[in-house]
């Protein structure tokens, strides 16, 4: 049987192809169609490290689901995958899309305007083509779905909740359900999991017995931590003062947070961790303000998690800065001792862009992880289990 997995973003297309024999799921075609600053690439890696890179056009861009499949041209497709960033409070696990399903999804694009929208034009793309195929949806809000309502309803008036579903709804949980999986065949033991998804976009999540009982997305993905260009937990107050003082509109203000704020927001330079710590070795101030605030904010929802889950049994990194930095990974643990946290400098220091699974802490310390996420190997084995 073979998986055909997608995962599409306002600027990304990624797919990877699985065959599943004997319930081992095996990768053996995958690519990343790019579109960024007016250019386009396909990026296509097949089995045996044979990498293909090409520049395609902006309508060659726009007809990516023919394009892929002319690359898997002659291969079997039984079923795809497709990762949906928003569910909802309805859909809470992998779900067959019907047109009844895509509907109700629809009308959630609005609580994910950039990732909703796009998703969901690729799987009307790829049924133009593949029309006998069954399709599922896989929600990155479903694994949160576990919360209690203590940490997912906000504190407004209880209307706004019951009539309009404005709560805390959580995001990145293929890549922590992912982690969850790896980490309980890593540490079997291992009850209570601090996940750290530190990337462009940035969460943490407190996991107790596989699931989730909180995290630092919320309504939307831009509650919690400092991010690239997104600003963070921030007072309301703030934004209705700057708003006013500066006759802000919600579109103007949207692209603000979403896109102007963050590490980019702070340094005034980059959004890029690995040229704010070259640019913080150089004496640039406004870049190490930006590290500082970034490593201090996951400082604080370790914290935190430590104390909503009774304890901590493991802490791990993940994505493109927390499986990407030793720096990064040493300064948050550094003053994290009073939780037994303690990194082995020989295990941590050069071990950047991390590729395989490794543990970076002491003898004596509770087990801290690198372990590089996998969204599309963690909705390929959902779609295993799904007849």
């Amino acid at each position: 049987m073979n998986i055909l997995v997608i995962n599409a973003g306002s600027t990304t297309i990624k797919f990877k192809l699985f065959e599943n024999e004997a319930d081992q799921l095996t990768p053996s075609i995958s690519g990343i169609i790019d579109k960024k600053h007016y250019a386009c690439t396909f990026k296509l890696h097949k089995a045996l490290d044979e990498d293909y890179e090409w520049e395609i056009s902006e309508k060659e861009y726009n007809l990516a689901a023919e394009l892929i499949l002319k690359e898997l041209k002659g291969i079997q497709i039984n079923k795809v995958g497709f990762r949906i960033v928003h569910g909802g409070e309805k859909y809470i696990k992998s779900t067959l899309l019907t047109p009844e399903v895509i509907k109700d999804l629809q009308e959630l694009n609005e609580l994910a305007p950039l990732h909703n929208p796009p998703a969901l034009e690729k799987v009307k793309d790829f049924r133009l083509l593949l029309p006998n195929t069954p399709f599922y949806g896989i929600f990155d809000t479903a694994f949160h779905s576990s919360m209690p309502p203590k940490a997912y309803i906000y504190a407004l008036p209880y209307e706004y909740y019951e009539k309009d579903k404005v709560r805390r709804y959580g995001f990145h949980g293929i890549s922590h359900k992912y982690i969850a999986t790896e980490i309980h065949k890593l540490e079997p033991s291992t009850e209570k999991i601090i996940s750290c998804h530190l990337g462009g976009g940035a969460s943490i999540t407190a996991i107790k017995h596989g699931t989730s009982i909180d995290t630092s997305m919320g309504f939307t993905p831009m509650e919690g931590l400092v991010m690239a260009t997104r600003p963070g937990d921030l007072d309301d107050g703030a934004l209705q003062y700057l708003a006013k003082k500066h006759n802000l509109t919600l579109d103007q203000w949207n692209e603000i947070a979403n896109q102007k704020s963050g590490l980019l927001g702070v340094s005034g330079v980059t959004s890029d961790m690995r040229k704010l710590l070259h640019l913080e070795a150089d004496g640039n101030e406004r870049a190490h303000l930006a590290i500082e605030m970034y490593v201090y904010r996951v400082q604080k929802y370790i914290g935190a998690y430590a104390s909503a889950l009774s304890g901590v049994d493991v802490l791990v990194f993940t994505a493109g800065v927390g499986a990407g930095s030793d720096v990064i990974r040493k300064r948050i643990c550094e003053p994290l001792h009073y939780l037994k946290i303690f990194i082995d400098d020989s295990l941590n220091k050069g071990r950047v862009n991390v590729a395989e699974n490794i543990l970076i802490s002491t003898r004596h310390s509770l087990p801290v992880w690198v372990v590089p996420t996998d969204e599309e190997l963690q909705i390929a084995r959902e779609l295993a289990l799904m007849r």
